[in-house]
């Protein structure tokens, strides 16, 4: 079995980044071992991460490729610009939707698509379940004996 763990993105500070994901998209982070290396953002409940790579490798600010997909462009634009969020690419309306590119504080690139609801709909569906949300109880099997 193999699975996609996560995508690096070079970054400055990782901690700085990660509170700038989270004021800006909602993204919760997890940083692993303590050691600020391993700090990872992502939307609430998504199996794809963002590894905030810091110090490893020299920030080079460009185009990712990494895309994200809303169904609500205009709102989540003014949110994000709200938090002085820069957009080297500003939105734009397309024939299949619309798109645009945000940078983050150390000038990676990031694409933004207005697809369909039913589209983000069925990637929210393919998502591991949001933990941030409180789900039923279960209880506990009853012992026997």
């Amino acid at each position: 079995m193999i699975a996609l763990a996560d995508v690096a993105v070079v970054v400055s500070n990782a901690k700085s980044s990660a509170k700038w994901w989270k004021k800006n998209l909602g993204f919760p982070s997890l940083n692993l071992g303590g050691s600020g290396h391993a700090t990872l953002v992502a939307p609430p409940g998504d199996r794809f991460v963002l590894h905030l790579c810091e110090g490893f490798a020299p920030v080079e600010a460009g185009d990712t490729g990494i895309a994200f997909v809303t169904d609500g462009m205009d709102a989540l634009v003014a949110r994000m610009r709200k938090g002085a969020v820069d957009f080297p690419v500003p939105p734009k309306k397309e024939a299949w939707g619309a798109m645009a590119k945000f940078a983050d504080p150390d000038g990676n690139i990031f694409w933004l698509l207005e697809v369909p609801t039913a589209m983000v709909r069925s990637t929210l569906r393919s998502r591991a379940p949001d933990r941030t949300r409180a789900g039923p109880k279960r209880r506990a099997p009853a012992r026997k004996g």
